[in-house]
Parts: C-alpha cells; structure tokens; sequence
C-alpha cells in the first residue's frame, strides 16, 4: 500500500495507505538524511585533489558493497571523511556527467564526504545540470546494488519526503521515462508521478490496463441484473491521464453526486469557515438543506453554473444546476435544457471535475484538502457507500466520493430511479477517479448491488491484484 505525496503545492492525501515510517531528523550515521536547505555547500567541495577517473572495470571484482578502498588516492568526491574512496559512487558521478551535470558535493545535513544513510553510502551534490542530487550505493548482495544511483528532481524530493533510505530503501536504477512521466524504482516502491503535477510512491509504475472490455462487460452484465437500466461508465487512470468511458456522453439526473461540485464551488467565493458548517452534513448526511446553503454560498444556482463553465472549462451540456428548492425556491436562467430541465451531468462532465480536483484547481491547496476531507465523511459501505462497500477494508479511508440517489416512487409517476456514485479511489498502483451512473432499473437493490459490483470489478482491474477481477466480485 502506499502514501500518495503531493510536492510542488499539492496537499498529501490518501492516509491509509501510509506504510511507511514517518521521517525524522537526526545526525549523520544514524539513519538521518534531512531536506535540501539552502546551506551552501563546504568551499572544499571545489578542491579535488587526487580524483582521478573511474570506470566501471574498479567493479570488476562483482563487490556488492561499496566499502570502500582506503589505498586509493582520495579527495572529496567519493570518498568518506576518513579518505576512503567508494568506486561505485565515482562511476556513477562520472556516468551521469561529472563536474558539469552532477556538481560538487554539498553539505545536506550528513556532510560533504560519503556517508552512511540507513543500508548504504551517499553522497549529496548541489547540482550542475541535474539539479541538486544525490549518489546512492546500497549495501545489498543484489545485482542491481553492483551499481550506485543517481536520484534528483522531484523524485529525490519525494524520496527524501518519504524518510529516504530509512524507509524506502535505496535506488535499484536510475530515472528513465515511465507512465505519465520520470519514474525510478527503489527497493521498497516506485515513485513516479501522480497526475496532479507531484509524485507519489506506489508499488510499481506500470501504465494501467486498457479498461475497454472490462467496462462494456460492466454494461453488459448490468442490463441483465435489473432490467430496463441505462448504465453510464467513466474512469480515468490519474498517474497518466488516460481514460475509459461506457454510454459517457448520455445526461443522466446527478442527484445528490452534484453536491460534491456545489461545495467546492463555494469554496471558490467563501472561506473554509464560512463552508465547513453546512458542508459536513452535506457530505455525511447528504443533507439538502445545507446543500442549498452552499449553493448560495457559491452565489446561487447561476453563479454555480458559471463556476462550472469559467474555472472548470465543463460545458453546460455536460453539467448543469436547473434547480434547487429545498427551504427556498432556488431556479436558474442558464441551465441547459438537455434533461428537461432537470439537474444532469454526464459520466464525462463528473469525471472532468474529478480530474480538475485531482489537480488542484481552482481552489488552492488548503481548500482542496478540506474538500477533500469532508468527502470521507460519506459513508463508507452500504447505503450510500457503494463505491466502496466491496473494495479492500484498507481501501475505505482513503476513498473521495459522493454518492447520489432518487429511488423507485421518490419523485412521480413514470420518474426513473437513479443511482450515481462519483469519487477519486486509491489502489497500490495510483489513484483514479471514477463515475458511475445507473438509471430506469427496476429494483433498487439490483441497481446499488450493480454499483457495488462494478467499482469492485474496476478496482481490481487498476490494481491487477487478481488475475480475474470478475470473480473477485460479489455479483447483483
């Protein structure tokens, strides 16, 4: 399992899938690796006395750890403070480009010289064209420690973020384009992009399956377990951007799924006090008269409409807020007509502002991790909770959702039923945002069993846990 760790402005989230030991700081040789501050780095770092070129036959001898050799001629770069020199770590500053692209050593809390961080040696570099980086060399019988690693950028920050060595473990290889971006694997995960324009650890950036079978069996299967029921299906795999749809463009009523929009559109106009109120029974109670509340918060019904449109980029044909008349009669003159003037949105038009949350916009970092707070206050299983009622237990904290529903004879004769669920879920691999839409079925237990069923059948598909993610699943 994993932590997904949002750098660049991008708030943490997904907490229960931590599996890592939290990072403190401490002196060099206990474990310790503290973030890059801005110290420069020692003035001796210039003065390479007595470094001569190293290639890759000083490893002939297959040692996989980089003791180091106290009779070669020593200076700073490879060599630990008592002038041994560490011939792994000299390739791979010569590989990567040396003086010019590596740098020259810095003091980033462990000293100058090579030094041990958890299993292993490092030495950090304040960065030529790389950037400031750091030379890893585990101490491990592996083939891949026969080597030591370059690790910069985001990745590094990620890394050391995460408690670094310690926790992590050690580089296995250097960067190299993956899914969505710059990818390096280290012992324990792999820490890559997340699609929210920082970087996350999972278990393996691997590019996800291609979704296209599984969902027109979703809709296949969901037409025979209740009869008569329109099924809409849209997924996208966040770490890549790369999505999934079944009946996507269809408008279907978002019911109660829609407050999710209408709260962080009164976020966009109104502090975090000023919404938290009538935004926590919303989310845990689906509460309508605190969804209004929020509605007017945004500025009313149009003004939501208009948030969707400006600051989202979502066209009104595929959401819209006609009206809103709990406690007060609340009506639009700019909602689309699409559904007869019913609240809609497509399973594309959600996904969309699952995507544009993902990323942060519109609303900064610290609304959207409140936001994104209050949508675990939903219920986590059963009524309600579908999305995760079949998903791992470890799965529930984590998943951000809000369901919506118009039961059989809520709202007239001849009203369809409607069952919608809308969320960002969490597996080892990534995140995903997901949006499933049922109407006309003709049970509602057959319609949330399908709900159900599917975000079940989808999520062992992303996670690729199981070698049949249907029989995983727990059929309507």
């Amino acid at each position: 399992m994993r932590r997904s760790i949002k750098l660049l402005g991008i708030v943490a989230s997904l907490a229960s899938f931590a599996f890592l030991a939290p990072f403190t700081l401490g002196a060099c040789g206990d474990g310790a690796h503290p973030t890059d501050g801005d110290a420069p780095a020692d003035s001796e770092a210039t003065d390479v006395i007595g470094d001569s070129i190293v290639t890759a036959d000083v490893l002939a001898d297959g040692a996989p750890v980089d003791s180091g050799d106290s009779a070669s001629p020593c200076g700073i770069i490879a060599c630990d403070d008592a002038k041994k020199f560490y011939p792994k770590i000299r390739a791979a500053f010569d590989a990567h480009g040396g003086d010019t692209a590596v740098g020259t050593p810095r003091d980033n809390g462990g000293g100058i010289y090579v030094h041990v961080w958890g299993a292993g040696r490092v030495q950090d570099f304040d960065g030529g064209s790389l950037g400031p980086s750091t030379i890893a060399s585990a101490d491990a019988a592996a083939t891949w420690a026969d080597k030591a690693y370059v690790v910069r950028g985001s990745i590094r920050g990620t890394w050391i973020a995460l408690g670094g060595a310690p926790s992590i473990g050690y580089p296995i290889e250097d960067e190299h384009a993956g899914p969505g971006g710059q990818v390096q694997t280290f012992e324990k995960g792999c820490i890559g992009p997340d699609g929210a324009g920082g970087y996350q650890l999972v278990d393996k950036c691997v590019a996800p399956p291609d979704l296209t079978t599984v969902l027109t069996s979703l809709e296949s299967k969901a037409a025979k377990s209740t009869a008569g029921t329109d099924f809409g299906i849209a997924v996208e795999w966040l770490p890549t951007g790369t999505k999934w749809g079944a009946r996507a463009d269809i408008p279907r009523n978002s019911a109660s799924s829609a407050k999710f929009i209408w709260a962080t559109a009164a976020l966009f106009e109104k502090d975090i006090a000023a919404v938290e109120t009538p935004a926590l029974p919303t989310f845990k109670d689906s509460n309508n008269s605190t969804a209004g509340q929020l509605i007017d918060l945004a500025g009313g019904v149009d003004a939501v409409n208009d948030f969707m449109v400006t600051q989202l980029g979502i066209p009104q044909t595929d959401v819209s807020l006609c009206h809103w008349s709990y406690d007060k009669t609340r009506t639009a003159t700019t909602c689309s007509d699409r559904l007869g003037g019913e609240n809609f949105f497509t399973p594309n038009g959600a996904l969309t502002f699952l995507e544009k949350l993902w990323k942060s916009a519109p609303v900064p970092a610290d609304k959207r991790a409140k936001l994104l707070e209050w949508s675990t206050l939903s219920p986590r299983s059963g009524y309600g909770g579908w999305i995760s009622t079949q998903l791992p237990a470890s799965v529930h904290p984590a998943v951000h959702h809000k369901a919506g529903w118009l039961p059989m004879g809520c709202c007239g004769a001849g009203f369809p039923a409607h069952y919608n669920e809308v969320a960002l879920v969490p597996t080892p691999r990534g995140e995903y945002a997901v949006v499933l839409s049922m109407r006309g079925g003709a049970s509602d237990a057959a319609m949330t069993g399908t709900l159900e069923y599917s975000s079940c059948v989808i999520w062992h598909a992303l996670a690729a846990d199981v070698a049949d993610p249907f029989g995983a699943c727990k059929a309507p």
